[in-house]
């Protein structure tokens, strides 16, 4: 098959959403032409797409290989590295890059979030200066340092403001800005202004992204019907003496980024962010049977032992996390997959994060995500996912005993009772860095990076009633049974 019609076959893959066919396409285009450019950069796209950074460190170093100069490569290998905890290796790899490419803004932008997930904050904001003088209406260093820098000036502000309402930006970027001007909002205390902008920036976000809303609410419907009784533990004798995964459930904004500080600062747990281990040992079993269906609605083909073989290849691919014997894994979808969770890894430790809905919601409304969480631009919306989430939740408690909950308020008001109790639930000894989490010095990779550096706070406890008037669609939706 000629390349052309090869690419134009994987690009029709990646649109039709099946990655791994075009995936694989592009590897053997990449094989046969190891200088064609355009495949490559195809390649690292679709990779970073299914979060396979396993796949994309493997194709990134082949493709450096012969190509030790070709930038793309470098960022996506470094991109990789960050994802996978591997920080002081993804700054090496960009600080390279920008040797070769001094000039290339949105190199300084990487690099200034690698530092900031460092915690090196300084330096961080030092790189994101960087990048804003070679290109002033970046949007993502504009976003990835307000949450840093407090209220802008007047000229920034206004700056932003007209960067926000133009059409110079794409959508995304423009929606970006509103975000960081809402930021900036809050810490000058303009709270009607933050809220006119955050709502801009969710309504503009909304009106671009790729979200069913009935199929969103369907799948967490059939998660439940798809596992309606407790999981048989008949596997977990297999599993005896292998390290222990905790799974941090729960909505974005419920408290799975804190929860994780405080049990990754335990000597003997590692942090592993938000990982995509196991959708990926799902995929790669059921690609492998020819099994072509979204969760759950594969899971009634599924034998005993393809359970087995699942909890095995999550096993294996996290082997950098296991050294102390326990880590943890919080993908935002956990909480959907607690049945896959029980059936292929029951050894496993669950840990559910709530908070009080309207706080926990107001958070996700306030907040842009770069990819996925498509139902937190709309209120009703959210409401929805809340209403329905809380619904399954039940349903785990329901049929099985393995779970934790993590109250955020009674965790703020009773720290080391609660802290005693989670760490007594996962099995392991007290420690006094649990307590003082903040002093953690892991790379933090999500959107609370800045805020779990931080000592136990309860200002953002009841923050949504600052909002009450303006929040009205999003309460009256709410099941407050």
């Amino acid at each position: 098959m000629p390349v052309q019609q090869a690419m134009v076959l994987a690009q029709r893959w990646l649109h039709s959403g099946q990655p791994l066919p075009a995936i694989d396409v592009l590897r053997q285009i990449t094989q046969q032409v190891p200088g064609f450019a355009d495949a490559w950069m195809m390649l690292f796209a679709a990779l970073n797409h299914s979060a396979d950074q396993q796949g994309l460190v493997q194709d990134a170093q082949r493709c450096l290989a012969s190509k030790p100069r070709f930038i793309p490569a470098l960022t996506s290998l470094s991109l990789a590295k960050r994802i996978t905890q591997q920080h002081s290796d993804a700054l090496r790899l960009i600080d390279k890059a920008l040797k070769l490419e001094p000039t290339l803004a949105e190199l300084h932008n990487h690099r200034g979030v690698i530092l900031k997930e460092m915690g090196r904050s300084d330096a961080a904001l030092e790189s994101f200066k960087r990048c804003l003088a070679l290109q002033p209406d970046n949007a993502n260093a504009i976003w990835n340092r307000s949450d840093m820098v407090g209220a802008l000036t007047a000229a920034e502000y206004q700056r932003c403001q007209a960067l926000a309402s133009g059409d110079k930006l794409s959508p995304n970027q423009r929606a970006m800005i509103y975000y960081s001007l809402g930021r900036s909002d809050e810490s000058a205390q303009e709270y009607a202004r933050q809220f006119d902008n955050i709502q801009a920036g969710a309504e503009l976000k909304r009106s671009i992204v790729p979200y069913q809303h009935s199929a969103e609410l369907s799948q967490i419907e059939k998660a439940a019907a798809a596992f309606p009784t407790a999981a048989s533990a008949s596997a977990a004798d297999n599993l005896a003496g292998k390290p222990t995964p905790i799974f941090i459930c729960g909505l974005p904004r419920s408290g799975t980024t804190l929860t994780e500080q405080i049990l990754s600062s335990h000597p003997s747990v590692a942090g592993g962010d938000e990982l995509n281990d196991l959708p990926l040992a799902c995929g790669q079993w059921l690609a492998r049977k020819g099994i072509r269906k979204t969760f759950p609605n594969w899971v009634a083909d599924m034998p005993e032992d393809g359970w087995q073989a699942i909890g095995n290849a999550y096993l294996d691919s996290t082997k950098a996390l296991q050294d102390g014997g326990w880590f943890t894994d919080k993908n935002l979808q956990n909480y959907k997959a607690i049945g896959v969770i029980r059936k292929a890894l029951p050894h496993a430790k669950i840990v559910v994060c709530r908070r009080n809905p309207m706080d926990n919601l107001w958070g996700c409304y306030r907040q842009f995500f770069s990819e996925g969480m498509y139902f937190t631009y709309q209120q009703e919306e959210l409401a929805d996912i809340w209403n329905a989430s809380e619904k399954l939740i039940q349903h785990w408690r329901n049929t099985g005993s393995d779970i934790f909950v993590m109250e955020y308020e009674t965790l703020i008001a009773e720290p080391e009772h609660t802290i005693r109790a989670l760490l007594d639930f996962v099995g392991l000894p007290w420690n006094d860095a649990c307590l003082n989490f903040h002093e953690n010095k892991r790379s933090v990779r999500t959107l609370s990076a800045t805020q779990v550096r931080k000592p136990l706070s309860n200002s953002r406890v009841a923050q949504w009633q600052r909002y009450e008037e303006q929040l009205q669609p999003m309460l009256n939706r709410l099941d407050r049974q």
